[in-house]
């Protein structure tokens, strides 16, 4: 799984773009709260504290994405703007520049438009599916 720090907008940006490789293997659900965790990395030690004492109250709790209505969970996004973005990628690569730096490719292992129609053709023949 790859976590990208997606903006909107340059006074948004963060300075790099990928947070963290996770690996694909961890249950959904670690993943996730591995992902709020890495959204909170960077806050000040107040705010982690206040973070994990009020949980239920989060602002911005990392969460599946939901197609259709449907939970997906291949993709977390948590976070306003900036966001973590994590997601099932295949085909990663790391580059590595003659200066030292790294470059990360990959491509995303479910095009969202794909399943959206799946699941949409799914509920016309009358297949429920679980939501949440």
């Amino acid at each position: 799984m790859a976590g990208t720090w997606e903006h909107i907008g340059n006074h948004a940006k963060p300075p790099q773009r990928v947070a963290e490789i996770l690996d694909p293997r961890l249950p959904p659900e670690r993943v996730r709260q591995l992902v709020e965790l890495l959204y909170h990395r960077d806050a000040s030690l107040s705010e982690k504290v206040a973070w994990r004492l009020r949980k239920q109250r989060q602002v911005y709790p990392a969460e599946f994405l939901k197609v259709e209505g449907v939970p997906y969970y291949g993709e977390i996004t948590c976070g306003h703007n900036p966001w973590l973005r994590a997601r099932l990628v295949d085909d990663l690569e790391i580059v590595r520049r003659q200066d030292g730096t790294e470059t990360t490719t990959w491509k995303d292992r479910y095009d969202l438009r794909e399943i959206r129609k799946k699941i949409v053709e799914l509920k016309k023949a009358g297949i429920s599916l679980p939501a949440q």
